[in-house]
Formats: C-alpha cells, structure tokens, sequence
C-alpha cells in the first residue's frame, strides 16, 4: 500500500468520527429544544390559566391586560406568594409587553409617539408609562401626570396657564356670576351692534341681557328699525297654557377639561346655576323657522346648546331632525398682529395672525364637541327621587357602550301636552344619532384633526352644518307621520334636547373611530375613553342639565308647505321611466319621490356682498324671472327661502313669489342673518348653509335630484335636450350622482346696459344697468371664454346632485356623500374602490353642448367699472375674465384670423351662447310677458 493510501484511509477513518460526533451533538440539542419547548408551553398555559383568574373576578385593570413578552418566565411561587408593588417610574417601563392588549409592543408605541407626536423620548415613556409596567410595579396617576403635547402654532394647550384676560372666560365665571334677577330687559334697536362675527365686544351682562330681550321681544322683532309688525297667526298657533320654548343655560367651566378622569358635575349645583329663558314668540309650526332665536341664541351663553336653525320631523313620523350650524365660526375673523406686539398670554397665533376676538372664539370651543361622538351606557342609580323612569347614563368606553349609545351626543325626551287637563305628560326617551359622521369624513379627507383649540380650522367646511336626530318613540310614529300631533298650527308632542358635556378631541379622528370601522388594534389610537372619562362618569339627571325644552315636533315638511293635510303622498310618486328603472337606486326607507328635479335658493329682496362690498337690490326683479326661466327648464318645483327679513320687515319675496302656482313654487320665510360675512375662511354665511340644508332635507327627501342655485345662476339644457329633466334621465342611466357645472361671471352686454351717463359718478364709475325692457339672461349671455370652457374657476362650480345620494352639500362640493360615509368593509361589498383620501368616483363634469350649461349672471356693480373707459379699450392678446367687467361679445361666427374692429374703439372680450341667444331668450320673454312683472 503507497503511502498516499494509507493517508487517504486516515482522513476516511477521521471524517467517520468528526460525522458520529456532529450526529451524537444534533441529537442532544434536539432533546434540550424539545424539553425547553415543552416547558415554555406549560408556562405559557399556567400564565393564561392565571389571567383567566384574575379576569373573572371582574377586573379589567390595565396591568391585567398586558400579555409577558417572549422569553419571559412565570415562576410558580408567584400565583401562591403576594408580590410588594412598589411606586412606578421609568425604570420599570417594559418595553417588550404588549401594549393594551394590542398587537404591537410598548417599545413599538413609543417609538410611534416619538415620531407622530413629537414628544421626547421620556415624555412619550411617562405618557404611556400606566400600561406598559413591568410585573410588581405600582402606577399612580397624581405621582405620575402626563405630559401634553403643544404645537403653539396651531393649538390653544388646555393646559397652559392663561392670563387674567382669559380666566373669567375659560371657566365660565363672567356668566356665572351674574344675577339675572338685577338685569333690566329692555327693547335694543340692533342684534349684536351689527358686528357680524369681526368683534363681540360686550361685556357679560350685556350678552346676557341681548339674549333675554330677543327672548321676550323675538328675533325679528328685535333685529328690525320698526317693532310695530309682531310675528303674527291667523291660523291658530300656541296657547297661553301651552309649553313654551325655554332654554336652560348652564355655565361651561373649560377649566376643568385638562383633568383627568373628567370631574362628574354636580347635580344639585349643576341646577342651581341654570340660567332658564323662555321664547314665547315660537309659537306657530308654519312659521317656526322665522320664529327661532337664531341671530341671538343662548349658545351665546350656553356653548354647549346646538345653534339649532331648524326641526322638523321626517316623512316616516320615525325621527325629529334638526339642523344646526357651529357658532364658533362666526368668531373666526383674523387680524395680522403689529410689529413688536405681544400676545396675550394664553392666547395662540397663527403665521402672525390672531382671531380679532379670540375671546369669542374660545369660549365656544364646546360647540365642536357637538360635531363629535360620544359613547354612554345606560344604568341603574339607587336610591334616587324623581322620575323613576328616567334613563340615567355614564360615559363609557366603546367596549361598555350600549348598541344606541355607541355614536351619540344628545339625550331626547318626549312628551305629551293634553288641551283638555293642561297636563304635560314624558312620553318617552332616546338618544341622538348624527347623520354622518363628520370624524370619518375628516379621517377619509386626510386632515389631522376634525377642529383645533385656538379656531383656525375654517376651512374645514363640513364642520359648519351640525345634522342630527331624535328617534321618536314607536307608538307615536303614526300619529307624527300624519300630522295628527299639530292642531291649530301647534304641536302637542315636544322634545327635550340635553347635550352630553364632553371636552372637544383635538387628537386625529382615528384616535376614537367606533368599532364599526374595524380600526381595532391600531397603534394610532391614542384616546383613551376609561382614562379621560372613569368608569364612574354619571351624567346629571335632565332637569338638572343645561338644555333645550320644549321643542314642537310639528308636521312633516310637505304637509306644513306643499300638499294638504290627508293628502295621500304614494298616489303623488313619480314612477320613473322604464329605461331607469334599474338605474334608480333609492336607498331603504327613503321618503316617496314626487318630484324628478327640485331647485333651492335663498334670496332676499336686498343683500349685500362679501366683505359689505357693495348693496343689490334687485331681488325681486332677478327672482321673478329666474324662477320662470327655472320652471321653463324643466324643473317641478322650486323652494324660495326668503331671507329678506334679515334686512327689513317692511318687504320680502312674498309678492313675487304670489304670481306663482302653490304647486311649482314654495316660500320659506327665512329672515336669520348671516353672522359673518367676511371673506374667504374667516367668513361664515351661516343663514346661507342652514337653509340648504334645510331644502335637502326638508324637500329633497322627496324628489330624485336637486339643485342649490343662486338666483343669478341659470342653469340650460343644451344639444337635444328641452328640460333639465330629460338631462337628468340621462345623468340616471349613465350612473351619474353628481352633476357638477362650469361656472364664471359672465360680463354684462355693454350695449345692452342702460345709459351710463344715469348713474354716472365723478370718478367716472357707473352702475351697470339692467333696463326695464331686457332680461338678466339675455344682457348677460357673454362670457369671457368660448363654450365649451376650459380653464374656469374650480371654486365657482355649482351641482346637481341626487338628493338620496349625497349627505352633506356645501355650497359649490358634495362634501359628504353615501360612499364617502361607508366603511373599507361596506365599500368593498358594494363594489366601490376604498381609499384613505377620499375622491368621489360618481361626480360627472357636464357636458356643455350636448347636456347643459350655467349661466352666472353675477351683478357688476360701481366698483367694477374703475378705469372701465380706457381698460375695455385696450386691445390683449388673450381674453382675461377681470380685464374689463364689462361685454362686448365677439361677432358670431367671426375669424380668429381677421377680428374686425368695433367703430367705438372697444375690444371684443366675450362669446355669446347660440341657444340661449335664439331658443331660451325669445322662449322667456315671451313667459314673462303672459305673467306679467314685477319691477324693482
């Protein structure tokens, strides 16, 4: 054998070895794993066992539900040998234990609040410190506080100590401590000195004493130079033994908002410091919306009562709906601050800005918690006199809510007046549900937070219109569907509305979403309901709670404004056509559709521009002939709310709209103002957005689609089609929900005009003119862009929407609409596409030659003929909407090539629409001349 054998058969003998020793090693490692496994998992087991124990006895403390992290061994003597808790701190944080029972670790958490939050490393431990402790160690909330975040540029931190200027107003102490039995009620001239939101400088007592006055005298009264015309009925109305509308004002201490849990009010000195005020001229059903205190309301003084605008009941007679609007707006005026002022203390700017009355606005910081849910459950207190059957509810955790607890704000209380004894009997009770959410609609716009506590959230546009419900009780559905509750135009059925008083959530929307959305587990959620509430938080009973009372529950809205009473309303429904038949997807249980299309609008004889610019008075000429353009067009009925009365008592819209069939046209006295008329997101046309969603509401439940218009805008069917009926047969077959419209000032005729010379001023400014013999439509008809347009403003577009489909309209935006409102779950079984930021996936940009078209005919006035002279003079190389306000439209069919000069040296600047030129022009005339005018 050679030697390189024998050193081969070597190595062979030696990697034998090396392999039954690598093997033996493998096995025992095995056995050690195994063994190791087997005793983690009876570990594991005896720990469960153990907790299931501890949870049985009804604890659910936070300790409790912390899980061990891997790798953690429970020995057994714990379960039999007590363990000495001592006090926390930050060196018994445990990273590594789950979190709240989540599926993330406490190290996970912190690093988010690091990260999302902006805290230190420290704060974020000490924020969280309760629910991630290591075992035997002891939390105590006084020991331990927890930090608060503060962004000065954008919040008012509740916790920061503010100056004197603030205090009084912050704790409800200015209110609170004055007598109201030392202020002498008198008959003021003027609501709030005219200051429409800019500054609300009266002192407490003042503010007091405006709100009793228009308590006593009405709003309208009270609002007017005249008080000679008292809101009367010739009808019926409220009795002298009836309930009256009464306000229970309760001073808000805002101080207390920064404690944790949330300090339980008072009973018996709750109801001590209850301001009541009764409003003895609501007193007729038909007329309520002109009869609500609206322009000076007791949320002046209560901010927590809803700026209610309107309440109505629903078709079915199921639910009491109200519209409200958030009046904190209305304080949201901003100035820059000077070079080298300070600000007061506690009181937050914004890029140099501070609200011109911040004051105001602070002190209405509860109104946004009334746009926010609020989870309660029902329970038993013993030992407790009054109304044995008075629910009683505490604040509690989405977990511990009742199923109508869950998304609430509101308790409601029924009763029933009886005409033969005089006896106000409860009939009954319920809780508030909200008709959207408007959390999620935040959430699903990607907006941080639903409103801040300094106010600069204006631009928040869904935050401005507060919709919400009652659930009447079952026995009385009937009876309220039928109107048999209202006799002699007053209601013997009432509701009581008590606010459930929570501070406002300034954290993101998701911090609180309601089980529903399925959010559950997120590391996001920071809101904590058992630790900003207790587990012992018991509301006070009703009567000792700030509220409304009072509130008639009347007739449904077409039987108190359209159709008799007995009237049978599904002998009135419009089938659709059979070509729709299954493209019309109305919602369970919505109210019958007697009407295809529907307009709103809210006019006045008078009113004047953003920013007080300029006053227009040709209200009732420009609504006479839109209304008979309107119903030329196609549309079945038109809503007029006539908002005259915030102006003058001595006219309206009444005549006018008189000339009209009951049948096609509908007024809604409307006289509330608006209580900022600021520009842009300073300004709040709060009169505005409540009488919108009043006509959806009210109106729009009943017809198919529906459109909010202005009287200056004319809304004209193109290409084939003879009616915005026919146009919106065609919206439904194609799917369409929202039918949005390009719109533009147009610029009035110059030619057209009456002579500038009658109105001529020495600067050379004249008011633009519409002569007695022409029409809005036809003077107007010339746009400083060639149909179709293009690059019109986005801000200026108005829509056509179906009324069943949209949930919340703003203006010129379906802000909310029914698959915006669904969650991820919802929207996948319907077939839609879920995203975070919502866009809404069946709005259609009309087509303007072949569906339809916008004419705005917004007034010219004085100011926009500056320099109008050599401005409309001079010749540019692109048609620019503002160049010169006034129109002189391009020759028909003219070339672009060769544009023949004017004789009077005037540029051509605008293009005149053919069909309304030579079909809808000669068409209205000719309507307006059978029915005769109305001038002025």
């Amino acid at each position: 054998m050679s030697g390189s054998s024998i050193v081969n058969n070597e190595r062979n003998v030696q990697g034998k070895k090396k392999k039954r020793r690598i093997s033996l090693t493998c096995i025992f490692a095995s056995i050690v794993v195994i063994y190791l496994l087997f005793l983690y998992l009876v570990m594991v087991g005896f720990d469960s066992g153990k907790k299931q124990e501890n949870n049985n006895d009804g604890s659910d403390s936070s300790s409790s539900q912390l899980r061990p992290a891997k790798g953690n061994s429970v020995k057994d003597d714990v379960k039999s040998q007590p363990v000495e808790k001592k006090q926390a701190t930050l060196n018994d944080f445990c990273g590594t234990c789950m979190y709240r029972g989540m599926d993330f670790n406490c190290d996970e958490r912190i690093d988010w609040v690091i990260k999302n939050k902006k805290l230190s490393k420290t704060a974020a431990m000490m924020q969280d410190l309760k629910y991630c402790l290591k075992e035997g160690a002891q939390y105590d909330a006084e020991a331990n506080p927890s930090p608060q975040n503060t962004n000065p540029q954008l919040e008012l931190d509740p916790t920061e100590e503010w100056g004197v200027e603030l205090e009084p107003i912050l704790s409800g102490s200015f209110i609170k401590d004055i007598s109201r039995d030392e202020i002498t009620i008198t008959q003021p001239k003027t609501a709030n000195g005219g200051l429409e939101g800019l500054m609300d400088s009266r002192k407490a007592e003042d503010i007091v004493r405006s709100v009793l006055s228009a308590a006593k005298y009405g709003d309208r009264e009270y609002d007017t130079t005249s008080n000679s015309d008292a809101i009367k009925s010739d009808e019926g109305g409220r009795t002298a033994e009836m309930p009256v509308l009464t306000a229970f004002c309760e001073p808000v201490n805002q101080t207390t908002w920064k404690t944790k849990p949330l300090p339980v009010r008072s009973g018996p000195t709750t109801k001590a410091s209850l301001i009541p005020m009764e409003f003895p001229n609501v007193k007729s059903c038909k007329n309520i919306q002109a009869q609500w205190p609206i322009d000076t309301p007791p949320v002046d003084i209560d901010p927590f009562l809803p700026w209610i605008h309107d309440v109505f009941p629903s078709a079915d007679g199921k639910n009491v709906v109200f519209i409200a609007q958030n009046r904190r707006r209305c304080f949201n005026g901003q100035r820059r601050l000077k070079p080298g002022e300070k600000v007061p203390k506690g009181v937050a700017e914004h890029k140099s800005y501070i609200h011109i009355d911040y004051k105001k606005n602070y002190f209405m910081r509860p109104q946004s918690a009334l746009f926010q849910h609020v989870p309660v459950k029902k329970i038993t207190v013993d030992n407790e006199s009054g109304d044995d059957d008075e629910p009683r509810y505490r604040l509690a955790s989405h977990e511990d809510a009742d199923a109508d607890g869950m998304e609430t704000r509101m308790i409601c209380r029924f009763k029933q007046f009886d005409s033969n004894t005089g006896k106000l009997s409860i009939v009954g009770y319920s809780l508030s549900e909200f008709e959207v959410d408007y959390d999620y609609h935040t959430f699903k716009k990607g907006y941080l937070h639903s409103a801040t506590a300094a106010g600069f959230d204006n631009h928040m546009i869904w935050q401005s219109q507060l919709m919400f419900k009652c659930p009447v009780p079952p026995e009385f559905h009937e009876q309220v569907k039928s109107g048999d509750t209202v006799v002699d135009d007053y209601s013997t059925l009432f509701v009581d509305l008590i606010p459930i008083r929570t501070p406002p959530r300034y954290t993101p929307p998701k911090e609180f979403f309601p089980p529903r959305y399925n959010f559950k587990g997120a590391i996001d959620q920071l809101f904590v309901a058992d630790d900003v509430f207790g587990k012992e938080h018991v509301l006070p009973k009703i009567d000792e709670s700030g509220r409304w009372e009072n509130i008639p529950v009347c007739m449904p809205s077409l039987m108190t404004h359209v159709i008799p009473k007995g009237e049978d309303l599904n002998a009135l429904i419009i089938p659709p056509e059979p070509k729709l038949k299954n493209k019309i997807d109305i919602l369970p249980g919505a109210a019958p559709k007697i009407h295809k299309v529907i307009a709103c609008t809210w006019a006045a004889t008078t009113f004047r521009t953003r920013g007080n610019r300029a006053n227009v008075n040709d209200g009732k000429r420009r609504l006479q002939e839109w209304l008979e353009f309107n119903l030329l067009s196609g549309f079945d009925h038109i809503y007029v709310y006539d908002n005259s009365g915030a102006f003058t008592n001595e006219d309206s819209l009444a005549d006018v709209i008189g000339l009209f069939d009951k049948s096609q046209v509908t007024r809604v006295d409307w006289p509330c103002k608006i209580c900022s008329n600021r520009d842009g997101n300073e300004g709040d046309r709060s009169s505005q957005y409540a009488a919108e969603s009043s006509c959806r509401l009210r109106f729009g439940a009943h017809a198919r689609w529906l459109g909010s218009f202005d009287t200056d805008e004319y809304l004209v069917p193109m290409g084939d089609f003879n009616s915005m009926g026919e146009v919106a047969d065609k919206f439904d077959e194609d799917g369409v929900k929202v039918a949005v419209f390009k719109s533009s000032p147009a610029k009035p005729r110059f030619d057209l005009l009456d002579d500038p010379d009658n109105t001529m001023t020495s600067a050379g400014t004249f008011t633009p003119t519409v002569t007695e013999d022409e029409t809005f439509l036809h003077t107007y008809n010339c746009n400083w862009e060639k149909f179709p347009r293009k690059n019109d403003l986005s801000h200026r577009r108005k829509q056509m929407y179906r009324a069943d489909y949209v949930k919340l309209h703003y203006v010129h935006y379906s802000t909310i609409t029914v698959v915006s409102q669904l969650t991820e779950a919802e929207t996948n079984s319907a077939g839609e596409i879920w995203t975070h930021r919502y866009k809404e996936p069946h709005a259609h940009e009309v087509d303007e030659e072949t569906e339809a078209t916008m004419l705005h005919t917004k007034s010219k006035v004085e100011h926009n003929t500056n320099g109008w002279d050599s401005r409309c003079k001079q010749s540019v190389s692109s048609i620019m909407e503002g160049h010169c306000s006034l129109g002189f439209p391009f020759p028909k069919d003219y070339d672009p090539n060769k544009i023949p000069a004017r004789s009077d040296g005037r540029a051509y600047n605008c293009f005149m629409n053919e069909i309304i030129e030579t079909r809808w022009w000669p068409k209205l005339v000719e309507a307006m001349e059978r029915r005769g005018k109305i001038t002025g």
